[in-house]
């Protein structure tokens, strides 16, 4: 087939890691794979730079772009590269919200009756409200419901979990959602990092960009329960400026109680991540909210467990598989104050409101499913009372949870049987095997169907990431 794969950019990532790899994977397996993107690649993409089209009208943007002219120069770079018009069209993360030109184009490539695979990586339903802002600015007075999500017979989607494959096939009778999960390859390692380097007997690692969803009061807590001589490392500091002042307000803390955490070690010490991963005792995660959940998988193929938060809409499709899970707690319930309680619901009301707000939401009941008075989940706490809390628990001498033993975990059986999981169900062969599967499915059906402009319900896929909607504006 000739493919073309399409992102806003082709910058150091995630996302376009998934986008070397699926480009490696189709080429070697016969495939003309041209990739577009608003720039050039990053210094140390894997792409091959004569199968890269540059099209600066993919660039992130906030106003509006000329479709016409948007879609004639994406199909004059993909014939350049591949001599012909694509079969397919492979567009990861249409729906963010970095560029309304690109879900529009994708809505009239639909009714065109082009053969799309639509990747989701990331929703802008998911606590992007400023990028859900944008979409709706762009849609008008048609409303998402014209644009956002195309339904035809050739339209596939691609989502990370079962989880977001129910929201999207939630959302209308043909969606056609498939779970394709990322690739896990093991991470590249100059040496493993010695404890004796840090000045610690051994250590945790927590692989993060400590951004507020990773929770980073919960692995503070974990610093407090390590045996003698142990530290905990946590990898990067937020880069958003935004974020960054909750970051440094958790960096005094630790000061303060004289904690063994280090922070921004991978910055601070310049080396890789699979050097701090591989050297470790356990691999942490205390995230609230993940999209794919490479953090559970990575580390096992370093021969390192993963312990911490369990997040069973991520975890379960891996567990599915045969992945072992038993070293993660579902959470961590606490007892509040009177006054703990209060303040709880006073910020958690506010926060709904302001998210109400933000995605535009008329008619919602932000007091719905409130959790009960004087019990909570610590890790859902805002960080100030989560601060609070450690602060009492410290003075008391108590401790709230104890770590889990690692023996079994490292048992060389145990991270045989994970590895061989991980390659034979997550490696890239069977993700090249998904990938061209759902390619044929889609390029395979009858383009001659007219479904004219059919979509996706955007207020189901907002419904199933929480937001409580009686309607959209």
């Amino acid at each position: 087939m000739r493919i073309a794969i399409l992102h806003y950019h082709l910058d150091a990532g995630g996302v376009n890691r998934i986008i070397d790899l699926s480009a490696r994977a189709l080429t070697e397996a016969g495939h003309e794979v041209a990739v577009l993107a608003g720039g050039p690649p990053h210094a140390r993409s894997l792409l091959d730079r004569r199968r890269v089209g540059v099209v600066p009208g993919l660039n992130y943007a906030t106003g509006c772009v000329d479709l016409l002219s948007l879609g004639a120069s994406l199909d004059a770079e993909a014939r350049r590269i591949l001599g012909g018009d694509p079969d397919l069209w492979h567009l990861h993360n249409h729906s963010l919200g970095k560029n309304p030109a690109v879900p529009m184009l994708a809505a009239r490539w639909a009714r065109e009756g082009r053969a799309l695979v639509l990747q989701i990586h990331d929703f802008a339903e998911q606590d992007r409200p400023g990028n859900y802002r944008l979409l709706r600015d762009a849609a008008g007075g048609e409303g998402l419901r014209s644009f956002l999500y195309p339904s035809h017979s050739r339209v596939r989607y691609a989502v990370l979990t079962s989880h977001d494959a129910a929201i999207i096939d939630r959302a209308g009778p043909s969606s056609r959602a498939t779970v394709l999960p990322n690739p896990v390859e093991p991470l590249p390692v100059e040496s493993p990092l010695d404890p004796a380097g840090i000045d610690a007997t051994g250590y945790l690692v927590y692989p993060t960009r400590a951004i507020p969803r990773k929770n980073l009061g919960e692995a503070i807590l974990w610093s407090a329960l390590l045996s003698e001589g142990e530290k905990l490392l946590i990898t990067l500091a937020p880069d958003h400026p935004a974020h960054r002042a909750e970051h440094d307000a958790w960096v005094e803390f630790a000061r303060r109680h004289r904690l063994p955490v280090l922070f921004d070690t991978v910055t601070r010490l310049q080396r890789p991540l699979g050097d701090f991963i591989s050297g470790a005792r356990a691999a942490i995660t205390t995230s609230i909210g993940e999209g794919f959940g490479m953090a559970y998988l990575e580390p096992w193929l370093l021969g390192t467990p993963v312990v911490g938060r369990d997040l069973p809409k991520v975890t379960g499709d891996f567990a599915a598989s045969g992945m072992r899970f038993d070293w993660l707690y579902p959470g961590i319930p606490v007892a509040l104050t009177e006054a703990e309680s209060l303040q709880y619901e006073r910020l958690e009301l506010e926060s709904r409101r302001e998210r109400a707000r933000a995605y535009g939401l008329t008619g919602t009941d932000v007091g719905n499913g409130m959790p009960p008075r004087g019990i909570a989940d610590f890790g859902f706490l805002p960080p100030a009372l989560q601060r609070g809390l450690l602060e009492r628990w410290f003075s008391g001498g108590g401790a709230v949870m104890e770590p889990p033993d690692l023996q079994v975990a490292r048992a060389a059986s145990t991270l045989d049987s994970q590895r061989r999981n991980l390659t034979g169900n997550f490696g890239l062969n069977a993700y090249a095997a998904r990938l061209e599967r759902l390619y044929r499915q889609a390029v395979e059906s009858d383009s001659s169907v007219s479904e004219g402009s059919s979509f996706l319900d955007p207020q189901r896929v907002l419904e199933g990431f929480g937001l409580s909607v009686d309607r959209l504006p």
